[in-house]
């Protein structure tokens, strides 16, 4: 049948009104472009498996029944064995060795000591300076917490390996530190192709759904007229959050690192998308409780959803009377419950791995002799001033000459690499239909203040960890915080004029560059 004359003379209407109209298609076509971006940024390293296996070990291990790992026993080149699983000992040598071949060693592999004294009694712990001099090299601090004074040459057990009834009774067990959530994600995958699974692919396609799932909330945000973005405006929003931050050079490389910075995004952000307004607090608790479970900084992240349970529309719950109040607690509970379970299955994991329920390992990494931990602990105060510097201040330096731009590997700090964020520092532009919602006006300041309180709950922290996040293009670290980040951004940055657009560009610079250049292009970079 023939369309009427009438149908026939009205125009389909464009790619700005149909992306305007359809939020499916918005959806879908930033998807695509940032799938499409991030695969063409990762270029080659998309085609294998990255060098840092971490979560693909565990997986392999975790599928036979094993919780601690041999790999760091294997050396370069070693003969494949018959025994090895498929990709073995390539993983092994694409760990170990640099591109000019030289060996680089082991890198965050977690380990401590099994000793069995002359008496019987059996210890486990770690030497933190078993590399000085002097008495303190034999100091030996427990895995429960205990010092002793101990000469592995005197007083340790002979004969405990019948191979070589001569040598001491002193072994070594290494562990993989990091949370273990990606590994188990990865063991079906595992399961199939073994040390050839590509982690790299894997951290990609969460990277992307964390682009699709950013864009929906923030489309959510304006449905609820919580923000006045147009649609053109929240795409923009969305070329921020995937290519204006350190989204998209954490997202292209694989690795155990940012494999782990990937994946607590996306799971950060569900937990945020179904936490607002407390809608859904026993999904916000569950994928909360995931991404802890894939980073432990999310932790800090559970005040989210209590926020807004008791404080429901921006109000205090006991202003609402005893059926609000009930309400906020039951959110509360519901959304405790995941969480609480999801915590007693990681309190196990490091009690029969660390004998301590809080102890993912980090403490371990190098057996415990890294300076910074053994001196002053994971956190502390000292590490407050550099934390600040790789997070906020630090800036790249320029040259007349080559190489004309140069970053340092603690990293460029969000003022620096993410400039659009000064735009949050403007007045809020409402339109005069909002403005005069009291209503709303509640909502989107309560909003705006839990988000900002979770925020600083999950920032400072990290501003007292040991490690700066050390070999970084920016700030990796942000990865944590970065939904209640750009949610404030998105409350606070109302409409987007051209100044704030043309910082978004900016940042896209910068952090393309970053994507392209880190871990490829060393010039760039200086200690």
């Amino acid at each position: 049948m023939s369309p009427s004359p009438a149908h026939r003379d009205q125009p389909s209407p464009g790619l700005r009104a149909r992306l305007a109209q359809s939020l499916p298609l918005r959806l879908g076509l930033v998807g695509c472009i940032a799938a499409s971006v991030y695969a063409i940024t990762a270029g080659p390293m998309l085609l294998q498996p990255s060098p840092h296996f971490h979560f693909v070990d565990l997986a392999w291990n975790l599928l036979h029944g094993k919780l601690d790992t041999d790999t760091p026993r294997r050396w370069a080149h070693q003969p494949v064995s018959p025994d090895d699983p498929p990709g073995y000992q390539a993983a092994v040598d694409r760990h170990l060795l640099g591109k000019d071949g030289k060996n680089l060693g082991w890198n965050d592999w977690a380990s401590y000591r099994v000793l069995t004294l002359k008496g019987g009694q059996q210890v486990k712990g770690v030497f933190p300076w078993k590399d000085v001099t002097g008495p303190r090299s034999k100091e030996f601090h427990t895995l429960t917490g205990q010092w002793m004074i101990i000469d592995p040459v005197n007083e340790l057990k002979t004969g405990c390996n019948p191979k070589r009834p001569a040598e001491r009774c002193d072994e070594v067990v290494h562990q993989v530190s990091f949370p273990p959530l990606p590994a188990v994600l990865l063991m079906p995958l595992v399961k199939l192709w073994g040390f050839n699974t590509n982690d790299v692919l894997v951290t990609l396609l969460f990277a992307v759904a964390s682009v699709v799932l950013f864009l929906l909330w923030i489309e959510r945000l304006a449905r609820q007229r919580l923000i006045a973005t147009s649609p053109g405006d929240r795409l923009w929003l969305a070329a921020l959050f995937a290519f204006g931050t350190v989204s998209w050079y954490c997202s292209v490389r694989g690795q155990v690192w940012f494999t782990a910075l990937a994946m607590g995004l996306t799971l950060h952000l569900l937990a945020v998308y179904f936490g607002q307004g407390a809608r859904r607090p026993f999904w916000a608790g569950l994928f909360l409780g995931l991404g802890v479970a894939t980073r432990t900084p999310l932790l800090f992240a559970s005040i989210f959803v209590p926020l807004e349970a008791l404080f429901p529309d921006g109000r205090l719950c006991l202003l609402g009377g005893p059926a609000v109040v009930r309400r906020a607690v039951t959110n509360v509970l519901w959304f405790a419950l995941p969480m609480a379970i999801i915590g007693a299955g990681l309190a196990w994991f490091n009690w029969v791995r660390w004998e301590n329920p809080l102890e993912f390992g980090h403490l371990y990494l190098l057996e415990g002799t890294r300076v910074p931990t053994r001196e002053h602990g994971l956190f502390n105060s000292l590490f407050l001033n550099g934390n600040l510097s790789a997070a906020i201040t630090n800036m790249p330096r320029v040259f007349w000459s080559e190489p004309y731009v140069a970053v340092t590997r603690h990293g460029l700090g969000l003022l620096a690499s993410t400039p659009a964020l000064l735009a949050m520092f403007g007045a809020k532009r409402l339109p005069e239909s909002l403005a005069v919602d009291a209503d709303l006006e509640r909502q989107r300041t309560g909003l705006h203040r839990n988000l900002l309180i979770t925020l600083a709950a999950v920032m400072v922290p990290g501003l007292l960890y040991q490690n700066d996040g050390w070999q970084q293009f920016a700030y990796r670290f942000s990865m944590d915080f970065l939904p209640l980040l750009l949610g404030v951004f998105a409350l606070r940055v109302q409409r987007l004029s051209l100044l704030t657009k043309a910082l978004i560009v900016i940042a896209v610079v910068v952090q393309g560059f970053g994507a392209i250049t880190f871990g490829r292009a060393e010039q760039f970079y200086y200690d």
